[in-house]
């Protein structure tokens, strides 16, 4: 299992909603992780891997205080992000908490074109970060006249920093962009806002999403990290495989409701 080493302030389980408030709360909860995996991992080799949770805040018009959740990886002293918090204030704080670790930032990866994804792509290319999208994330990024990712890539799979990231498209599901995030060492899947957490009961903002492949798409990540021993969620509190059940079985009730 995984285990937290502080902790957090939990918010609300919702994914991005369509209208947003400017009044971003500009704050950040970041929380060490560990897994059984890592631990095993990192003592068989010499360059260690750390991994942070960070959790930014928006206040939005539809749902309220929404937080969204994100990644820090570490090996050795170079960072990578998984996706960027929610406003470039967010982002340029949470950079300015990586620097203070003694960590250098090598590169962003955003799992779908969404602000709690993408919000602070602009920022990390003014400072020089190898930003990553997928070719599908960054056509919707420059129809909606946002910052573009300067290290697009097309295929369905990505690798990072040889291997320690591995980035895969399954198909659509909360947007036809999600992506998903392997870290291997870890057995850690950031699934994002194609995954639910544990307390969601409702499916949140669906506008963009693709509700008949989004329960094809979970039973195709399922099938390619059947060994996912910690799962991360979009919003919400960190979970495990059993996130990607209760995800599947949220959509085809609603799905269900919805046909009646």
């Amino acid at each position: 299992m995984f285990s937290r080493i502080l902790i957090l302030l939990i918010g609300f389980v919702c994914c991005t909603p369509p209208v947003m408030s400017a009044d971003s709360l500009a704050q950040l909860t970041i929380t060490p992780l560990t897994s059984d995996a890592l631990v095993k991992a990192n003592l068989a080799q010499t360059s260690q891997i750390q991994l942070f949770e960070y959790q930014s805040y928006f206040k939005t018009d539809d749902f309220g205080l929404v937080d969204a959740n994100g990644l820090v990886v570490v090996e050795g002293k170079d960072a990578y992000l998984i996706d960027t918090p929610w406003s470039e204030q967010d982002t340029i704080a949470l950079v300015d908490w990586v620097k203070q670790q003694g960590f250098v930032l090598k590169a962003s990866i955003s799992t779908h074109s969404h602000a709690d994804r993408t919000a602070g792509i602009g920022y990390l290319n003014s400072i020089g970060v190898n930003t990553h999208v997928s070719a599908m994330t960054q056509k919707i990024l420059a129809k909606q006249d946002q910052a573009l990712a300067n290290q697009p890539f097309n295929a369905n799979s990505f690798t990072l920093a040889n291997g320690l990231l591995e980035a895969r498209y399954l198909g659509a599901g909360h947007t036809v962009d999600n992506i998903v995030v392997w870290i291997p060492k870890a057995q850690l899947l950031f699934g994002g806002c194609l995954v639910k957490s544990a307390r969601s009961r409702s499916m949140g903002y669906i506008a963009e999403s693709s509700l008949s492949d989004w329960p094809i798409t979970i039973s195709k990540v399922k099938a390619a990290f059947i060994d996912a021993e910690v799962v991360v969620p979009g919003h919400g509190a960190i979970g495990n495989f059993e996130l990607l059940d209760h995800t599947q079985g949220l959509v085809k009730d609603y799905l269900t409701k919805s046909a009646q």
